[in-house]
């Protein structure tokens, strides 16, 4: 079982970990690769980089020729995990700095960090309180994921009938009184009031929503 885990965390390791971290060190914005499948685009990025970044560490290990104490090189299962380790909690930093890590802020708020401002967005409203900030942003993106489960219901309504088309108009319309909800929280939020939605308003049907 434990030399089961230690496969499983090698191969995280080696090809998947340097690269998401680097992925998300360069492109912190969520929907920058992709508005429907970023996260899909950053799972293949993460992939390929993971394995660039194991290729050139190991030959930069390569490099260093005989460890006198050992009289091996240095291309062994120590050196190289100790250097994916540390590059990838580099790029950790720096993507967590670049405002990469969103969900870091459901932690704590200290931890909240946000990237640059796309100047595409200036339509999008400034919050200048960063905890009204994550909550905006948690409530945009709930907001979209459930005009597109929207959309879906819509379609199911127009090739369905009978009781299937009755189900999916009583989910439009359920969906549709969801939507009204986060709307208002989101406008309570830009027009700069004073705070009065709780954490657990902040959920609205959110598995319902991303499913």
């Amino acid at each position: 079982m434990l030399d089961a885990l230690r496969v499983i965390a090698a191969l995280f390791l080696i090809f998947f970990l340097p690269g998401i971290m680097l992925v998300q060190a360069l492109f912190p914005r969520q929907g920058e690769l992709d508005a429907d499948f970023d996260w899909l685009y950053r799972a293949a990025m993460a992939i390929g980089l993971s394995i660039v970044i194991t290729i050139l560490v190991n030959f930069g290990l390569n490099s260093l020729g005989v460890n006198p104490d050992t009289g091996m090189g240095y291309v062994t299962a120590g050196p190289i995990t100790i250097s994916l380790v540390l590059i990838t909690l580099i790029f950790f930093g720096i993507a967590w700095l670049r405002g990469g890590l969103f969900f870091l802020g459901r932690l704590h708020p200290k931890l909240i960090r946000f990237p640059s401002r796309d100047p595409r967005d200036e339509d999008i409203p400034h919050l200048t309180d960063r905890q009204q900030r994550f909550k905006h942003q948690e409530l945009v993106t709930q907001k979209f994921l459930l005009i597109k489960q929207i959309d879906k219901t819509e379609r199911l309504m127009e090739v369905h009938s009978g009781d299937q088309k009755k189900y999916y108009t009583q989910l439009r319309k359920k969906h549709l009184v969801e939507l009204d909800k986060l709307e208002d929280k989101i406008s309570f939020i830009e027009k700069g009031l004073p705070e009065k939605l709780d954490d657990d308003e902040l959920e609205v049907d959110y598995m319902d929503v991303s499913g």
